[in-house]
């Protein structure tokens, strides 16, 4: 088995081990089942209830689910592998982890009404580090010996005084869907919770929408990024090394949206064309944008001019 299969395999396996973990957990504790069990949390204490039997079900059927997905990914050898592998273990790890402590928590105070969950509110959260790990675990990165891509410029060099300008614009659907499901959870909270939680989830409805479409700009002062008409990020001419044009995949840089790696950082909307910069620290920068060719051969010559 090579490298590469060790990794995806192992990547996998961490979808298994939480649900693994979760019949364990319930062969142990046998018959000292509690009859009921918090199944949601306001704060450190319980607000919601199930009973043992229904809401470890629902967790093991999920997690089943999950295990049964990252394992098709490992055989397809998907290319999504990266993202889907994290996302099912983050999953099983997660409803593992909420019926363990949720029991655990309510044998210890007697009742599910008593239980309190003090700083054991951070096992839950901490599920997200094994997606971490899972996405960690496959080495997306070029293989070293790849051959660099390609750095065109314009046909014809640009003279000192010579003003140059590209503009190209991409666009997706998915922030307006998030937008629409927050803008509805952030009414529901403002209503039958605390006001403040909706305010936060509003403006993370107001950051998403601004991947809703995207501008990008290349002149002489450098690459400019806008939504909307403001601009939010610039890169300027002196801090590029070259462009180059690409095909990327969300995968490759861990979703959609403002991306951040070990590689650089990226605004990915969607799957497909992009422009990649090398930056003169030997860090990515790429963004998605439709019909990236004349934005790449612009940077090239503005850089070339520059340093001629």
């Amino acid at each position: 088995m090579t490298t590469s299969k060790v990794r995806l395999w192992t990547s996998a396996s961490l979808t298994l081990v939480p649900t693994v973990a979760l019949i364990i957990a319930r062969l142990a504790w046998g018959d000292n089942l509690p009859e009921t069990v918090a199944s949601h949390w306001s704060g450190s204490t319980p607000d919601g209830f199930s009973t043992t039997s229904t809401f470890f079900a629902w967790s093991l059927t999920l997690s089943v689910i999950a295990v049964a997905i990252a394992i098709t990914v490992a055989i397809r050898q998907s290319d999504n592998a990266p993202l889907f592998l994290a996302l099912t273990s983050i999953t099983s790890a997660t409803f593992a982890t909420i019926w363990i402590l949720s029991v655990a928590l309510t044998l210890d105070a007697g009742s599910a009404q008593d239980a309190r969950l003090g700083w054991w509110i951070i096992a839950p959260i901490a599920a997200m580090a094994v997606g971490i790990a899972a996405y960690l675990l496959i080495d997306r990165q070029r293989a070293e010996g790849d051959s660099p891509l390609p750095t065109p410029t314009l046909d014809t060099p640009l003279a000192a005084t010579e003003r140059a300008v590209w503009i190209g614009q991409a666009r997706s659907v998915w922030p307006w869907l998030i937008a629409v499901a927050m803008t509805g959870l952030a009414v529901a909270t403002a209503v039958y919770s605390q006001w403040w939680v909706a305010a936060i989830m509003g403006l993370t409805t107001i950051v998403t929408t601004a991947f809703a479409s995207v501008t990008v700009r290349v002149n002489r002062q450098g690459v400019t990024i806008s939504s909307w008409g403001v601009r939010w990020k610039k890169i300027p001419v002196a801090r590029i090394r070259s462009a180059s044009m690409d095909d990327i995949r969300p995968s490759d840089w861990g979703g959609w949206g403002y991306r951040l790696s070990s590689k650089g950082t990226a605004v990915v909307l969607r799957s497909g064309a992009a422009i990649v910069l090398i930056l003169e620290n030997g860090r990515q920068f790429a963004v998605t944008v439709d019909n990236p060719e004349g934005g790449v051969r612009l940077i090239n010559s503005l850089i070339q001019a520059r340093t001629s």
